[in-house]
């Protein structure tokens, strides 16, 4: 199970999950990021046999000096199209009925609650597999949707919009044999250039590398792109571990800034596909 922290301090909405218990305490003011509202962990992925139970701790932190509304709601979430690697990869759903579907599967105690100032709240929340569920992925998330509970509501606090959403995305791969299958759907410099400046910080040497998700579980794609210069030296990046929902194909741009001379280099990707150990060369 991967834990992340999502910590908003813009207005812009992002996604978040979770179940809670109330249980809040207070914390220094320098434990909990000032004038963000956390949550952790953003991503959970679960591998649960059918008619299986499993709690996650949800942890929201209020790093604002004013108390905040929440109400928490149930979405799944399913690929979107991307026409461009920065475009969302994930999307909330209503769905519901899906084969894919997880929404009807999670719960937590209360839907509304407050979470005071510089204090934290463990919301629990349950994943309960029904006992004739299918094997394959299930995807689903617990939002939180937040606003000043004090106060001029018409007014941000600090950096909180008047209703911010946030959310924990949930990964469960229900046990049993599934169809995994996927491949490298293609691989190159950034709009196939064939020439590039000495990559720096500011203007990386850009690589995109496509994956395809034939099957009917989640996968974890992730490698190594080598650059080899024509005098022999070589240059590595990691490609850390991404995830492709079922029946999509994600974009991924991948930078190297190490400054190169200049020469003629041959790039290897080397990309596992995240099952049996299956490897893409290209």
């Amino acid at each position: 199970m991967f834990k992340r922290r999502t910590v908003l301090r813009s207005v812009l909405p992002s996604i978040a999950v979770g179940f809670f218990l109330l249980s809040p305490s207070v914390f220094a003011h320098g434990d909990i990021p000032s004038g963000a509202f956390v949550v952790q962990p953003a991503k959970v992925e679960l591998e649960l046999s059918p008619g299986e139970s499993r709690v996650v701790d949800v942890v929201l932190e209020n790093g604002t000096p004013s108390p905040l509304s929440i109400e928490v709601s149930k979405e799944d979430i399913a690929a979107k199209p991307q026409s461009v690697a920065s475009d969302d990869p994930i999307g909330l759903s209503r769905g519901g009925d899906s084969a894919h579907s997880l929404k009807n599967q999670l719960s937590f105690p209360k839907s509304r609650f407050e979470v005071l100032s510089y204090k934290e709240i463990h919301v629990p929340v349950t994943v309960t597999l029904p006992k004739d569920a299918i094997p394959g992925g299930r995807y689903g998330s617990v939002v939180f949707e937040f606003s000043p509970a004090i106060g001029d509501k018409n007014q941000p606090v600090q950096n909180i919009a008047v209703k911010s959403r946030v959310a924990t995305l949930f990964f469960v791969r229900v046990k049993g044999e599934v169809h995994e299958e996927g491949a490298l759907a293609a691989f190159g410099l950034f709009n196939n250039a064939r020439t590039a400046l000495s990559p720096t910080s500011a203007m990386p040497l850009r690589f995109q590398v496509s994956f395809e998700n034939k099957g009917d579980v989640q996968l974890n794609p992730h490698g190594t792109i080598t650059l080899t210069s024509m005098w022999g030296g070589t240059t590595v990046a990691v490609i850390d571990p991404w995830i492709v929902l079922p029946g999509s194909t994600r974009l991924r741009e991948i930078d190297v800034i190490d400054p190169l001379s200049p020469g003629h280099y041959k790039a290897k990707l080397s990309q596992a596909r995240g099952y049996a150990e299956v490897i893409d060369d290209r």
